[in-house]
């Protein structure tokens, strides 16, 4: 399939992402939630990491009900960095979110978003939605009401907690892309995120729309294993951190995640490759116990 020129006209509307694998048991829900939705402006984008389970039927499926716009992709399983990569360069709308397989919307979602979108001045680059459990209980702590602010000055400055929903601007977010290591499939999301903050702020409203289930088999369950079994995607996002950190509290933070990092490599270039390599002599002790206590252990039980 060829990836949609730069220069082609984006729709009106958002695109939907959906990244999977073998996740066909969960999908429906998913799918349910946008054929209820109160407004269309917007795809369902599915890229199909390398699926063995019955997910490519189950879609095949939904596109010939037609209840709603759906594009499928599939790809050699690559990890859910490079799925969406995939999907950022097939988006066809103007708005870009990714809603993972085991997740789902409120029915009024696209409708909140298209609103929220509407008039948004040009600086503005995204923006940030609350996520709730199925109970309806909160995932996203907020109390700032509406206000302009980069992902990380929310999280770090304004007292944001919890996972979002962030919906970004296709032609900025197609300008970034996560790298590729050899027998690695996994970067950390903030990694893209860091590099859009430098393009624009995010408009924070807040508004509970995205509902989100953390089922065992997902990723965020496992983040610890996830870094150590993809070491080098996680040091590339702690080094672009470090090198965007304006505090020295955060360049200290970050060079203890450095360090516990390097020592799952086993790279003995630690400090000839630090962005700071003194601060990183000073949070070697830190780094260490980190690395014995996050990465040593769970390497041992692996074993």
């Amino acid at each position: 399939m060829e990836v949609m020129e730069e220069t082609d006209k984006l729709h009106s509307g958002i695109t939907i992402f959906t990244p999977t694998y073998n996740r066909g048991y969960i999908l429906g829900k998913l799918y349910e939630s946008l054929c209820r939705q109160t407004c269309k402006k917007f795809e369902w984008l599915i890229v199909d990491d390398g699926s063995t389970d019955d997910t490519r039927t189950l879609v095949e499926g939904w596109i010939l009900e037609a209840k709603i716009k759906i594009r499928y992709i599939y790809q050699v399983n690559a990890g859910k960095p490079s799925a969406h990569n995939t999907g950022v360069d097939h988006a066809k709308y103007q708005w870009f979110s990714c809603v993972d397989s085991d997740d789902y919307l409120t029915e009024d979602a696209i409708e909140k978003i298209m609103r929220q979108t509407d008039g948004l001045d040009v600086e503005i680059i995204g923006l940030l939605n609350a996520r709730i459990h199925p109970d309806g209980s909160s995932i996203t702590s907020w109390k700032k009401g509406t206000l302009d602010a980069s992902l990380c000055d929310a999280y770090r400055v304004y007292g944001l907690l919890g996972d979002t929903m962030l919906i970004y601007r296709t032609d900025i977010i197609r300008k970034h892309h996560f790298p590729r290591f050899d027998g690695e499939k996994f970067v950390p999301e903030a990694y893209l995120y860091d590099q859009l903050d430098q393009e624009g702020k995010l408009r924070i409203y807040a508004e509970p729309i995205y509902v989100c289930e953390y089922l065992e088999d997902g990723m965020t369950t496992s983040m610890k294993t996830v870094n150590r079994k993809n070491p080098r995607g996680y040091e590339v996002y702690i080094k672009q951190r470090l090198w965007l950190d304006d505090r020295l509290k955060d360049r200290f933070s970050d060079s203890i995640r450095y360090v516990a990092i390097k020592k799952v490599i086993k790279d003995g270039r630690m400090v000839r490759d630090a962005v700071y390599p003194v601060l990183t002599l000073f949070a070697w002790g830190p780094g260490t116990v980190l690395y014995y206590r996050d990465y040593r252990s769970r390497m041992k039980d692996n074993q």
